[in-house]
């Protein structure tokens, strides 16, 4: 009995021993891929919050450019401000472009997202448009 069960044990010694540090290859293997996952999930949220913070400029310019007074100098300037002073260097190369006529005012911010992943550059904007804002006297 003893001899069987030695015998036994040694063939399962010979079983696991060629296996020894595949696990560890293996985690090589997916350390890289959490890593990579891990970028991927950063830089959509980077770009995300560029797009948010695109969006919220946006709808402040066209506030300041659809109201009565307002010009379109005065959105485009205010875009430039509020994008400065929220986005935290997310969006890099902003352009801001208003335009109003007597009906209808327009804002558009756009640029790209902050790089996390080298070699891969996400645009992000918003265009918005809202009626000018005209004030009618009563009778």
């Amino acid at each position: 009995m003893m001899a069987m069960l030695r015998q036994t044990w040694l063939r399962l010694r010979r079983r696991i021993r060629p296996d020894r540090g595949s696990t560890s290859v293996e985690m090589v293997g997916y350390t890289a891929v959490m890593l990579a996952a891990l970028l991927v999930g950063v830089q959509a949220a980077v770009w995300g919050l560029g797009e948010l913070a695109c969006r919220y400029a946006a709808n402040h310019a066209l506030q300041t450019a659809r109201v009565q007074g307002g010009s379109v100098a005065a959105g485009q300037a205010d875009a430039a401000t509020v994008l400065s002073g929220i986005h935290g260097n997310l969006v890099i190369g902003p352009e801001f472009v208003a335009t109003r006529n007597a009906t209808t005012a327009t804002v558009t911010v756009k640029g790209k997202a902050l790089q996390v992943i080298p070699f891969l550059t996400l645009p992000v904007g918003s265009t918005v448009s809202g009626p000018v804002e005209v004030l009618v006297p009563t009778q």
